[in-house]
């Protein structure tokens, strides 16, 4: 089946149809009304949403390579399991949106909003992520290992058992993080008492090599 065209996907979303396991490959989507529609385990290779309104729109186990999402409204919307591989999402807004198990790989997140998100069990590598606000997000068990994530504001960030290797985070400003088992080497960033009992030269050796 060919990808649906610009007319097709507006003609799908007044009817109420969704586009759940749909192909929207290249599609262009840029700056649609979308709130609220179904993309579960859709196709969206290189598709544009760049602007679009998907607030509370679901995209679980979506397939996006090379998307094009750039100032996107992700409020509130389901991206659990949702696979993101050399995206490019800079200033998009996923506040309180449910990123479960949600994978970032090798993508552009500068100045994105994930304020109140659940990024638990999120893999986020090697993604760039300057500027991000992740106020009150829960990364637990969140995989951010080699993500730039300069500039950042982590205000009551959950980080517990995150994985922080490698995370460049030159003036990032901390508050209140909860970084029970978090993984980073060296002297921690943020501020704020420890909530773990261990040393972190006694976790690392229990998790894989460089």
């Amino acid at each position: 089946m060919a990808a649906l065209t610009r007319e097709q996907a507006i003609e799908r979303a007044s009817s109420g149809d969704g586009f759940v396991n749909e192909d929207l490959s290249f599609t262009d989507l840029s700056g649609l009304d979308l709130s609220g529609q179904d993309f579960s385990h859709a196709t969206m290779t290189r598709a544009n949403m760049a602007g679009a309104n998907l607030r509370g729109a679901n995209f679980s186990e979506a397939y996006m390579v090379e998307v094009e999402a750039n100032g996107a409204d992700f409020t509130g919307a389901i991206l659990q399991r949702t696979f993101f591989q050399r995206a490019f999402i800079q200033g998009c807004l996923f506040v309180e949106a449910d990123l479960t198990r949600v994978q970032f790989m090798i993508s552009h997140l500068e100045g994105a909003d994930f304020s109140r998100a659940m990024l638990a069990g999120g893999i986020l590598t090697d993604s760039l992520m300057e500027k991000v606000n992740l106020t009150q997000a829960n990364c637990t068990g969140t995989n951010f290992r080699g993500v730039s994530m300069e500039g950042a504001t982590l205000d009551c960030t959950i980080l517990a058992h995150a994985d922080m290797r490698k995370v460049k985070l030159l003036d990032a400003t901390f508050n209140q993080v909860e970084d029970e088992g978090v993984m980073f080497y060296g002297k921690k960033p943020w501020s704020g008492k420890s909530t773990t009992d261990h040393a972190y030269a006694d976790i690392l050796p229990y998790f894989q090599d460089d």
